[in-house]
Formats: structure tokens, C-alpha cells, sequence
């Protein structure tokens, strides 16, 4: 019996100090070099992948998602002291995956111009799976040397990069000095001060009140001509009437000097 107690105790023993090869990892989580772990994203299962020797491999890369999909992942390299050294955005569309499509036994490889200047793959004692890559992003290996993984996660979700950080302090100078040049205008000059429409309408009563007495000088200066009356008949009608009346005016003559 004591025999089968040492044996179970050995090799407890042993299965304590040999090292575990295989673990549970998530996103944005250092993944030591030699272990094997699988990822599961929105989009893409990574499963059982590793790093060893300047390689990063998939042992099967599968689209969930129910739209085909480049294929696409960004891993994060980091240092013995868990300091990001170069990241790799990977996004191929050539190896799009339709839906629940699979990709076996897929490798990327790890190259200098993705790392830290004079660091090399030797240098590299941790990976990380930072994202999918949804934005099929391929720049941007450089972003975060330095950095550790929880200040990349920081960055990408809650901090400003240096260009979006660039454009906000232009806007805030822009928005001051048009807030200062709106104040200098309103207190100082008259470019607002018909904002409210009263002096508008003040300024045209005044208007009106000056035209109506120009109109009043006008007509006492030059009072209008009396105008003419308006002919009922045309001067060929007046003509004959005018005629007629003299005619008739000679016979009653003549006939006035027959009586007398």
C-alpha cells in the first residue's frame, strides 16, 4: 500500500514541475513563447497557436461571422520585460474566408522592418493577440514601442493618438480665437448690433420718417401742375360742333331780319 502512496506522490510531483504547454488565453493578454492557446474573436476562432523562433502559427483559423472575410489578426511583440517591441497587422484578401470557412495550419512569419530598431526575433519573449484587424490595418508596426499591453489596450480605446491629438488642439485653438474675435465685434464694434432686430427696425423708421418729409419739401418746391381736363370728345367732333353752332347762329339771323 505504501508502495502505491510513493508512486502517486512521484508522480504528482512530476506532473507539478513539468511545464504546461497549453493554457487559456484572451485578447491583449502576454502569451509566453511555447505556449499553445486559442483565441476566439466576433469574428475569427484562432486556435491553438504559438510562437517559437520568429513564427507565429495557427493550427486552424475559422470565420464565425455569417459574411466572408479577409483573414486578419494583429499580434503584439514583446520583451523579457513585457515592453511592446513591434506589432504585425496582418490582413490578406486574398485569403478571404466565406463564412465558416476554415484555414489550417496558417504561419506568419516575424521580420525586422514589423520590430524595434536593432531588435531582432531573439528579443521577443512574449506575443499577444491585440484583435482581429476588422479595419484591415497593415501600418502602424511601430505605434506602441515601449508601451506594455495594458497601455496599448489603454491607447486603443480610451487615448488619442498623437495625429487625432494633433487635430483636436487645432480645433480648440480655432474655436478660441473665433470665440475672441465674436466678444472683441460685440463689445467693441456695431457688426451685431441688429442681432435682436430692434435697431433694424428702428433704423428703418428712420428711413421712412426722413423720405416722407424729402416727399413733403419736394411737393412744396415743385407743387404739381393742375392737370388738364379729361376730353369726352375729339377735337375733329369739337371742330364740327363749333361749326354747326356758327351756321345755325347765321340762319337765325337771317331769319330774324325777314321778320322785322
Amino acid at each position: 500500500m505504501k508502495k502505491y502512496i510513493k508512486l502517486l506522490i512521484i508522480l504528482l510531483l512530476v506532473g507539478i514541475t513539468l511545464p504546461v504547454k497549453a493554457a487559456n488565453y484572451a485578447f491583449k493578454e502576454l502569451i509566453p513563447q511555447d505556449i499553445t492557446t486559442t483565441i476566439r474573436g466576433n469574428t475569427f476562432l484562432y486556435k491553438n497557436l504559438t510562437y517559437q523562433n520568429g513564427v507565429v502559427k495557427f493550427e486552424l483559423i475559422k470565420n464565425n461571422s455569417k459574411e466572408k472575410k479577409p483573414l486578419s489578426v494583429s499580434i503584439g511583440l514583446f520583451d523579457e520585460k513585457g515592453k511592446n517591441i513591434g506589432i504585425i497587422n496582418y490582413c490578406s484578401a486574398e485569403q478571404a474566408l466565406n463564412s465558416k470557412e476554415e484555414k489550417e495550419n496558417f504561419i506568419i512569419d516575424i521580420n525586422g522592418s514589423s520590430m524595434e530598431t536593432g531588435k531582432t526575433y531573439k528579443d521577443i519573449k512574449y506575443i499577444s493577440i491585440l484583435g482581429e484587424n476588422s479595419t484591415c490595418r497593415l501600418g502602424g508596426s511601430q505605434e506602441f514601442i515601449g508601451q506594455t499591453v495594458e497601455e496599448i489596450g489603454m491607447a486603443r480605446n480610451n487615448q488619442l493618438t498623437s495625429s487625432e491629438l494633433l487635430i483636436v488642439n487645432i480645433f480648440k485653438v480655432l474655436l478660441v480665437a473665433l470665440v475672441l474675435l465674436f466678444v472683441y465685434k460685440f463689445l467693441f464694434t456695431g457688426a451685431y448690433r441688429n442681432m435682436d432686430g430692434e435697431d433694424v427696425r428702428q433704423e428703418y423708421a428712420y428711413i421712412n420718417k426722413e423720405l416722407r418729409k424729402e416727399r413733403e419739401r419736394e411737393l412744396k418746391e415743385h407743387p404739381p401742375k393742375p392737370k388738364e381736363p379729361k376730353k369726352v370728345k375729339s377735337d375733329e367732333v369739337i371742330e364740327q360742333e363749333r361749326i354747326q353752332n356758327e351756321k345755325d347762329k347765321a340762319d337765325d339771323s337771317d331769319l330774324h331780319h325777314m321778320y322785322k
